[in-house]
This record gives structure tokens, C-alpha cells and sequence, in this order.
């Protein structure tokens, strides 16, 4: 934790690694094929981009791409730690690179990740119909990212259009109608 008492980027990172390894260990072979809320993949596809995702840290990080095999938990076990250990490794939070959207630091990054790795943890549980772990400081924390985020991403395709969610919405459901999915 921070001196203010919330959670630095490693720290989230973390948890949503873990929420997604947990939700992913809950999908079934027969759900591979099955669409999600992202039009552009099926569930094996949503898995490959969070690997994809979750590789990409590690290769802004230390310029080596990680490589795993198995099935989608043991490759997600592995290119999660190989983020991991790149995040943890000293002066990684303050390396530089170029990044999606222009020259960003490992802060950055490991924000970037996090919010694609939680966003994608929601679609996935709604894809597979498993319920979203209610952790409502990853939530509140992803919004965060998410609200400074969106705009640009939306200029750079990246984000849908704004859906509309009741005010009572969970904070996840309110951060996917943010990222232009449908809760």
C-alpha cells in the first residue's frame, strides 16, 4: 500500500492476476468457442489477449517476451509471473518506453495492464457465466484508471461508445458500460 492507504500499480496488478487466474481455472473446454462481450474474440481469443496483455508488461519491461505453454491457466500462471518478477525488479517502475499511446513509464504500463487485465476479467465471467470475485478495491481502483483512460482510447478505437448502466450498478458493471460494454 501507499503512504495514502491505496494500492500502488503492483499491487492491483497483482489482484487482478489473480482474479483472472481464478476465472479462468472455472472455464470449461466447451466455452472456448462461446462469444464475449469483446465482438472481436471468443473466449479462447479473450485468453490469448490476456496473455498477450500480461506478456506485453514483461516485454516493455525487460525486453524479453515471456513464453509459456499448456493449457490457457498454466500459460497464464507463467506469463503472469514472468509480469510479475518484471514489475518487482528494481527501477521497473520508473523505466521508460514507448507505450500504446506515446512514451509512458513502468507506473504507467503496470496501470494499463491492470485495467486491460481487470476490464478482461469481466468480460470473461460474463462470457463463461461465472460472477466477477466482488473485490470493490480493484473496482474502485480500475475505475480510476479506466475514467482517465477512456477518452483517448475511445479516439484510438480502443473503447466502444458509453453504455448507460443504473446508478445502482456494481462499480465493474459501471466500469464495462464505461468501456463501452453492454452489463
Amino acid at each position: 500500500m501507499t503512504q495514502q492507504g491505496t494500492a500502488g500499480p503492483v499491487e492491483l496488478l497483482e489482484g487482478a492476476f489473480s482474479q483472472a487466474k481464478a476465472l479462468i481455472a472455472g472455464v470449461r473446454s466447451e466455452q472456448l468457442t462461446q462469444p464475449t462481450p469483446c465482438s472481436e474474440w471468443d473466449v479462447q481469443g479473450l485468453l490469448n489477449h490476456m496473455n498477450e496483455s500480461a506478456g506485453y508488461l514483461a516485454t516493455f519491461l525487460t525486453g524479453e517476451k515471456p513464453t509459456a505453454s499448456g493449457n490457457a491457466g498454466e500459460a497464464y500462471s507463467a506469463i503472469t509471473a514472468a509480469a510479475l518478477a518484471a514489475v518487482n525488479a528494481p527501477g521497473a517502475m520508473d523505466k521508460k518506453g514507448s507505450g500504446p499511446g506515446g512514451e509512458i513509464n513502468g507506473a504507467g504500463m503496470a496501470s494499463v495492464i491492470f485495467m486491460d487485465q481487470y476490464i478482461h476479467g469481466w468480460d470473461l465471467a460474463k462470457a463463461t457465466g461465472q460472477s466477477l470475485p466482488a473485490n470493490e478495491r480493484l473496482a474502485e481502483a480500475c475505475r480510476a484508471v479506466a475514467e482517465n483512460m477512456v477518452s483517448g482510447g475511445r479516439g484510438s478505437g480502443a473503447f466502444a461508445p458509453e453504455v448507460k448502466v443504473a446508478d445502482n450498478a456494481s462499480t465493474a458493471d459501471k466500469i464495462a458500460g464505461l468501456t463501452g460494454r453492454k452489463p
